[in-house]
């Protein structure tokens, strides 16, 4: 169909077709036999005006070329329409659009003045989503008001790629949610008489510090998914809470990507301690640490290492963490490093090369230093009621240390949240508000075991988006008589299938983690024998250690080099009994929940 109804003039907006991409474009010359064309993004095209048709260049629709608050009002519904109003707004520090009841933030990565604060929040108090213009605080206000409007509990979930801005949006939510809380009548207090708004506010430095760390795209990036759970009292105050977390990044506490980093407390520890505490610590600087300095960045200039550290011990004081509790937490961080730097020679089976580090990490752990340093280098098994020693390889003892040191982070962690919902704890007494941070999904330059477990991640979260969202809205309508038209969207399963199903890429893992002689390149070598001709599996045309996935949110190529190591669990009974026989209260209470196999 030609365009030749178009009244071509200059200045009038376009859609035009450039590399199957529809591009936002302005007409710039009108000759009698040719049309020119600058897209917004600055390519330039010139075409005779007996080639353009509709499948070329359309008319841009006026709430295209003028911009909208809510895109669900936007007159054309293609991805190029939606990128280029949020652009637009993007241009005049305008970060928030509206699509429906879902907000829309894209990261300034700048302070723009007036948009957060006090101020701001009292303008949202009480007004109806879609008053005022698009914002975070409005979200929050119509999670509170709903709760009371539809007599249920209510939920925000917040997801986005690494970098997005989930971290900052989740504190904004919580934020405007406490000062809500603050204004109602009966605020409520903790057991310590603190007041639970302040107490869940607080715990935002601990858990960055030890949930957070630097990577590629994002210098405080969340490594782990948590639920902020928020009860409420009918006179509109929060009563009490509860933090739960999931998928814990650990293996970044061994091992980290080209120039990111551990997790923030490490750094934010060395940078921050006493003298004194660094002399009975052993800490010293992060380049001498292998689990630090192994990734070749050990410092940001946009980071405050030892600014962060005062906030965290000063946010301990709030939660009525004591000091000799602080100690101790510090002591299995510093064991943690020292542990990293643990080295292994082989003569008849592992044997540490300087025993003096394996003497400063078993008294900060305050267990015999014999048992520590046998225990990483030979394995203990019962078999028929007799004890049998077998020597570890050297890659094996690697392992075996590795394995403790996320063990004791995995477990300082835990008992942080432990901590923290201890003084958030009360009880539901009207309805709850849940605040969902999970990270997003990830594709860097080398994506590895932590970024396939992210994804998956991901994968279910949109089939619980594609299941309640459209599957369950559209039989809703159907049950309804309502008159609609069946929206198209993209169904997962098929990718799930290839993750999750029998023989599928994590039962090959599992598997071939067990065989003692399964390699990451067999674990390869199998994915491609049994996926090859799956479309949702992608086999890299050159010979690699890669395989690729198609995921809902585009393909994503995983390096297997190291897949294997991360899968293993190797964190044996024998080590978790010196553990357990520490003389230390804390580190036995890190390992109190977890069992011997034979208990």
């Amino acid at each position: 169909m030609a365009s030749s109804a178009l009244l071509w003039e200059a200045g009038l907006h376009v859609w035009l077709l450039n590399n199957k991409q529809w591009l936002p474009a302005v007409v710039t010359g009108v000759t009698a036999s040719d049309i020119s064309f600058r897209s917004e993004y600055g390519e330039t095209a010139t075409h005779p005006r007996s080639q353009l048709t509709m499948d070329l260049v359309t008319p841009m629709h006026h709430t295209s070329v003028e911009g909208v608050e809510d895109m669900a009002s936007l007159g054309d519904l293609h991805e190029a329409a939606i990128l280029f109003n949020i652009q637009q707004r993007y241009k005049k520090d305008i970060i928030y659009t509206y699509i429906g009841s879902i907000l829309s933030a894209i990261n300034p990565y700048k302070t723009i003045e007036g948009v957060y604060g006090a101020d701001t929040m009292q303008k949202y108090i009480d007004k109806q989503l879609g008053e005022l213009p698009p914002h975070i605080y409005a979200i929050a206000n119509e999670v509170y008001v709903s709760m009371w409007r539809q007599a249920h509990s209510q939920c925000v979930l917040i997801s986005g790629e690494s970098g997005a801005g989930k971290t900052e949006s989740t504190k904004f939510i919580l934020g405007y949610l406490s000062a809500m809380s603050q204004k109602s009548t009966g605020a409520a207090a903790t057991a310590s008489g603190l007041k639970v708004e302040t107490a869940i506010l607080e715990s935002s430095p601990i858990l960055e510090a030890f949930g957070n760390a630097k990577t590629v795209y994002n210098n405080n990036s969340s490594r782990f998914g948590k639920f902020i759970q928020l009860n409420f009292a009918k006179a509109g105050n929060i009563q009490g809470g509860r933090i739960s977390d999931y998928l814990l990044e650990k293996n970044r506490v061994v091992s980290q990507n080209p120039m990111e980093r551990n997790f923030h407390i490490f750094y934010a520890l060395l940078a921050g301690a006493s003298p004194d505490t660094k002399e009975r610590l052993y800490l010293s600087e992060p380049e001498s640490y292998h689990y630090l300095n192994q990734s070749g960045c050990v410092n940001d200039p946009t980071i405050n290492d030892a600014n962060d550290f005062s906030k965290v011990t000063h946010a301990f004081g709030t939660m009525k963490v004591g000091s000799e509790q602080l100690t101790d937490l510090f002591s299995v961080l510093s064991s943690i490093l020292l542990i990293g730097n643990i080295v292994f020679k082989s003569a008849a089976g592992a044997q540490v090369t300087d025993q003096s580090v394996v003497e400063k990490a078993a008294r900060l752990l305050s267990v015999d230093t014999f048992r520590l340093g046998d225990t990483l280098t030979q394995k203990y098994m019962v078999l028929r009621g007799e004890e049998i020693t077998t020597p570890l390889t050297v890659e094996q003892a690697c392992d075996s240390r590795d394995s403790m040191a996320m063990s004791l982070y995995a477990n300082a962690f835990r008992w942080i949240l432990e901590r923290i919902n201890h003084r958030i704890l009360g009880k539901e007494t009207f309805k709850f508000t849940g605040v969902l941070d999970i990270f997003g999904f990830e594709n860097f330059e080398v994506n590895r075991f932590e970024q396939f477990n992210i994804n998956f991640a991901n994968e279910k979260l949109q089939e619980y988006f594609n299941k309640h969202i459209f599957s369950l809205e559209q039989l809703e309508y159907s049950k309804e008589g309502i008159d609609w038209a069946d929206i198209d969207w993209v169904d997962n399963a098929e990718c799930l299938d290839l993750i999750e199903r029998k023989l599928g890429i994590l039962d090959l893992l599992n598997e071939e983690s067990r065989f003692p002689k399964g390699t990451d390149k067999s674990l390869l070598e199998k994915l491609h024998s049994n996926h090859k001709d799956n479309p949702f599996y992608v086999k890299p045309k050159v010979s690699n250690m890669k395989f690729g996935i198609r995921h809902y949110a585009g393909d994503v190529y995983y390096n297997v080099s190291g897949l294997l190591t991360k899968n293993r669990d190797t964190f044996r009974d024998d080590m978790l009994k010196v553990l357990k026989d520490s003389k230390s209260d804390f580190v036995y209470d890190l390992f109190d929940h977890m069992r011997l196999s034979d208990d």
